[in-house]
């Protein structure tokens, strides 16, 4: 497996946005329980989501966290159905993003 998210050094937010959009475009993309129940309630759809990781910028330098694996988490934003939507994605170390909520 290619190692897409290094372990070694944080991205910077174009850096960032490449790896959300390698990743996205491969599917490695799972979905926190948090997230779903976010998006029933806020009515934001699977495609939007998609829409913004594969197209979006990020909009918040990403920072390393420890939980679930590790990874780099970062928000990623763009218009999209009329409105901003706003993507919180943590690039996990296992080369997966794992969408962590999602406001519109």
């Amino acid at each position: 497996m290619d190692h897409i998210v290094n372990i070694h050094k944080i991205p910077s937010p174009q850096e960032a946005e490449k790896i959300i959009r390698t990743l996205a475009q491969k599917g490695e993309i799972s979905w926190s329980g948090h997230c779903k129940e976010r998006m029933r309630q806020r009515g934001i759809t699977t495609p939007q989501i998609l829409n913004c990781l594969l197209k979006g910028k990020v909009t918040e330098p990403p920072f390393l966290v420890y939980e679930n694996g590790g990874g780099y988490e970062t928000r990623i934003e763009k218009g999209t159905a009329g409105e901003w939507l706003r993507v919180v994605v943590c690039m996990k170390f296992d080369q997966r993003l794992l969408i962590v909520t999602a406001i519109n």
